[in-house]
């Protein structure tokens, strides 16, 4: 061994898992200040992009662009912690190869919700544009839940076999659930690019009927919620594992307070408190679905690993396929 490789700087697992820990918990809470510029009509808060105002680098002081200019402050507090975690990807003392490119995908995202974000306030946000820009910031939460679940398992046993005691049509309905989430999500966005919180009075709104979109969207939910429940009671049916039941279970958990919100928007016409905790609860809800999804498959020759509860997790070249 060289001097240089003596001395070269090293990030152990257990801090590189922390720093994936504080970065998907960041991303999450990114989505809550994200909604809540919308919700409170701060949209344009921040007239232009990088600079608030053309007058201003920083928020003028009043209420709409304090807004706006912190939830911009937060995106830039997140850009250092994911040029850290690429950074530490590349130090950690064993090289791995699927927490490089996470952590690369990590920075791509970001780049990609920083420049939409600012097309967004150029074009007076545009409805598709602030779709695109929630469902961007839900893939970097999907992308910052696998990052840390992998970031959690042993170094020797991430080369071993994968393995599943659960039956062909129970990996299918993990999936299926990871599939309704999407198009859930994606009908959200519609529901909302309809609705009266558009980020700014007299932005443009989808010319579609609410109730319809409303309908639609709640109609998919309890297909949704149908298909979880059924999971769950196979689950216990199965005598599975207790980790695959508790996260099945948080799941349905999860999906319950989800449904009682979005009945609570509309029959309280879209108060701003339920629409938030809806929003990010969908964040929530699919850290939730990953994590049950990851935790179905285990390795043969599994070393301890530092987090008891990790016991299971995908071959590397299966992380695009489990983030459909």
């Amino acid at each position: 061994m060289s001097r240089t490789d003596r001395h070269a700087v090293r990030v152990g697992s257990r801090m590189f898992k922390g720093m994936s820990l504080a970065t998907l918990v960041a991303i999450t809470l990114l989505i809550a200040t994200g909604t809540w510029v919308r919700l409170s009509e701060s949209g344009l808060g921040c007239t232009t992009w990088p600079a608030c105002t053309s007058h201003d680098l920083i928020a003028p002081g009043t209420y709409h662009s304090l807004v706006e200019f912190t939830n911009r402050t937060t995106i830039i507090v997140i850009g250092i912690l994911i040029a850290l975690v690429v950074v530490s990807s590349f130090l950690r003392e064993t090289k791995r190869m699927d927490l490089r490119l996470l952590s690369i995908g990590l920075l791509a995202g970001y780049i990609g919700e920083a420049v939409l974000g600012g097309i967004t306030v150029l074009l007076k946000l545009a409805p598709p544009l602030v779709a695109a820009h929630l469902i961007l910031g839900l893939i970097l939460v999907g992308n910052a839940t696998l990052l840390h679940w992998r970031a959690g398992v042993s170094d020797g046993a991430i080369t071993s076999n994968r393995n599943t005691v659960f039956s062909t049509p129970m990996i299918a309905l993990s999936t299926l659930m990871l599939i309704m989430f999407w198009i859930i999500a994606v009908l959200g966005t519609i529901v909302t690019g309809t609705g009266p919180h558009s980020g700014k009075p007299g932005t443009p709104r989808f010319h579609l009927s609410l109730g319809a979109m409303v309908e639609i969207h709640g109609g998919v939910g309890l297909v949704f919620y149908g298909i979880a429940i059924a999971f769950f009671i196979a689950l216990l049916g199965q005598k599975a594992p207790k980790d695959t039941v508790r996260r099945a279970h948080i799941v349905v958990i999860l999906l319950t307070l989800q449904g009682i919100l979005g009945y609570s928007i509309w029959f309280t016409k879209f108060s701003v408190i339920p629409a938030e905790m809806h929003t990010f609860g969908a964040a929530v809800l699919l850290i939730a679905l990953i994590r049950m999804k990851l935790g179905m498959h285990t390795y043969s020759d599994i070393q301890e690993m530092s987090d008891p509860d990790i016991h299971e997790i995908l071959s590397v070249n299966e992380i695009q396929e489990d983030l459909v």
